[in-house]
């Protein structure tokens, strides 16, 4: 019989230490491509993909965690529009860093995510039929101008 060992959760005693080492050790910038890394070895209960995560959803200084509003909903869904590429895929990243770029607002990847997967279901909950639908499908039914709801 195997267990399942899982990684503790984070605290805010954890999450100082991420804090210090990214922002005041300045591990982002002398391990530009392994800082998670570099912190697992002083934090090594948690693995760096979590690490990672943890930084870019709750810790790093200047994410706002508000509601998406009109403006950037409609950025969203005209994003993925313009973005969709071969299998129906694009990177959230990349959208992430375009609302960056146009809203001069730093988002969680998680927000947008969430308002997608939402407008998605519902949109395919208001079709009668079981027919599963595209990302490019959906985008099709919408208007240019979607009307969005805050």
């Amino acid at each position: 019989m195997s267990t399942v060992t899982k990684e503790p959760y984070f605290t805010d005693e954890i999450d100082n230490v991420i804090i210090d080492c990214m922002v005041n050790q300045g591990y982002e910038t002398l391990y530009p491509n392994n800082s998670f890394v570099e912190i697992e070895k002083v934090i090594p209960e948690y693995k760096a993909k979590r690490i990672r995560q943890r930084w870019i959803d709750k810790l790093k200084p200047g994410l706002n965690h508000d509601p998406l509003n009109k403006e950037e909903k409609e950025f969203v869904v005209q994003w993925i529009k313009k973005n969709l590429g071969p299998n129906d895929s694009f990177k959230w990243k990349d959208l992430i860093s375009d609302m960056e770029e146009e809203f001069h607002t730093l988002r969680p990847d998680n927000i947008p995510k969430n308002y997608w997967y939402a407008l998605k279901r519902n949109l395919l909950s208001k079709i009668t039929h079981n027919e599963e639908l595209t990302p490019l499908q959906i985008l099709s039914l919408l208007s240019p101008n979607p009307q969005l709801t805050d």
